[in-house]
């Protein structure tokens, strides 16, 4: 009889315990992924909405008026046609087409549901439910700029943010859509014009991903910074395998702040086999890789690190940013953000505060630590070495007259168009001075070099928005 009160005992304890784990995991969930859940164009509570309540207007960190509610209930955008193209990705649609829109993202305030009892209460004698309003992070004047900026006929895009405080600036994505009939004309060969390239969008890194390469070398190998390389221009890996430089010609001797500045292929490849895989993986993850980015106010898919590389040669070439890596563009600012910040990555943020129907500002911005990607101690030296890159490296078109830059170029192959394609452009950087505490990224698929038109148009982007935004930090 004991031995049976013992046993039930037991199991009661055990049920309890899954019943703690169960509700635990449930409060995880919800606090996770409830505004994702809330968003999604399949909740049929929010469909009902949208057809009951006035949505608030959305507005840019200057109360520049974005988007509003016209007296018939439709979405009105009273902005320029080039506002209007600018901000598509980022503004969205009412009925979830783009679901990482603002529309999407932030309708639980458009559509009131995160109004006050007493507020809700004042509505009822209004005959009108009325959604709060929102203001974004961006500035639609940069927003307008990266658009004007980006080659034409290219897809890709660019992001700038405040890696103090997570403030997003800029957050431009083409091709766009059209804000009154996002689905008009789309089929089955739309080629993703739905999704937000730099927060959705996945790509080869190229020689970006060397900053991974590097901070793994600088927590690894001691003696890394005194250390020197020759390059000819090609190095036979494996029998199968030869590491190429982009140019084919060769660097010749260099240290390796200068293996850096130069992106020379041959020393991180080099770099790459001595580490191993295991070091480089968990460097990768530390930074986020292989991670579920559960941010508040985005959606950010996550980068993905090869589970398995099958031999040196594929080693080699993932140290260079190449191979099966695929990298997200905005998880790639806020690696550059992370070095910047001395180690320490910031969460990205759109809203900067709501403004309910009593014009009162609430839910106000506060910035949020996400995650240490690297001790100070190494972040420093990847700033001294990104820094080299453009004063006299590949990213020299990247340069802000007056101000300290820090950046790194990627020229990522197309490996499956057979060279059919222009490899994607890349560039990722910041800005050091305090009174401007920025990092960007741009990614211009099929542009060529990243030395050409990426670091040229986030050089672009960063100098006007120095001239927009510093010292508001």
């Amino acid at each position: 009889m004991k031995g049976m009160k013992k046993n039930v005992a037991l199991l009661l304890a055990v049920v309890l315990v899954g019943f703690a784990a169960l509700g635990g995991y449930f409060f995880y969930a919800v606090t996770a992924y409830g505004t994702r859940w809330f968003s999604t164009p399949y909740n049929t509570r929010l469909q009902r909405a949208k057809s009951q309540v006035y949505a608030g207007s959305i507005y840019d960190r200057s109360a520049h008026l974005l988007v509003r509610t016209g007296e018939d209930g439709s979405r009105e955008y009273p902005v320029s046609e080039t506002a209007k193209a600018a901000m598509a990705q980022l503004i969205g649609d009412v009925n979830g087409a783009v679901p990482t829109g603002a529309e999407s993202m932030f309708a639980n305030y458009l559509l009131g549901f995160q109004s006050s009892l007493a507020e809700r209460f004042s509505q009822l004698f209004s005959g009108q439910r009325v959604g709060d309003s929102i203001q974004l992070t961006v500035d639609i004047e940069l927003q307008k700029y990266a658009y004007q900026l980006f080659p034409e006929g290219k897809r890709g895009g660019a992001v700038l943010y405040n890696y103090k405080t997570g403030e997003i600036y800029c957050l431009y994505s083409t091709p766009g859509i059209d804000l009154d009939d996002p689905t008009a004309g789309l089929d089955e060969e739309d080629d993703g014009l739905l999704l937000n390239r730099i927060t959705q969008g996945r790509y080869a890194p190229g020689s970006v991903f060397k900053i991974v390469t590097l901070a793994c070398a600088l927590e690894y190998l001691p003696d890394v910074m005194n250390r020197s390389f020759h390059c000819e221009g090609s190095l036979q890996v494996t029998e199968e395998v030869a590491l190429t430089d982009t140019d084919g010609e060769g660097h010749g001797d260099l240290t390796f702040g200068e293996a850096f500045a130069k992106s020379c292929n041959i020393a991180f490849g080099q770099l790459a086999l001595e580490l191993g895989q295991e070091r480089l993986a968990k460097t990768a993850r530390a930074m986020g890789f292989d991670g579920n980015f559960l941010f508040s106010d985005l959606i950010v898919y996550e980068s993905l690190f090869p589970d398995s590389i099958a031999d040196e040669g594929e080693l080699a070439w993932t140290g260079v940013g190449q191979g099966k890596l695929m990298v997200n563009p905005m998880h790639m600012a806020l690696i550059v953000g992370s070095v910047a910040n001395d180690g320490q990555m910031v969460e990205p943020q759109l809203l900067l505060g709501v403004v309910d129907s009593q014009l009162r500002v609430t839910n106000k911005l506060s910035t949020k630590v996400y995650t240490r990607t690297m001790s100070a101690s190494v972040a420093k030296t990847i700033q001294e070495l990104m820094i080299q890159v453009v004063e006299s490296g590949t990213g020299s078109a990247a340069a802000v007259e007056g101000y300290t830059i820090g950046g790194k170029t990627g020229t990522a192959q197309v490996n499956s168009s057979g060279g059919a394609y222009q490899p994607h452009s890349w560039y990722v950087g910041f800005c050091a001075d305090e009174e401007a505490p920025f990092a960007v990224c741009v990614v211009v698929e099929n542009g060529g070099s990243g030395s050409g038109s990426a670091a040229r148009l986030a050089g672009d982007l960063m100098e006007r928005a120095i001239e927009r935004l510093a010292g508001d930090a």
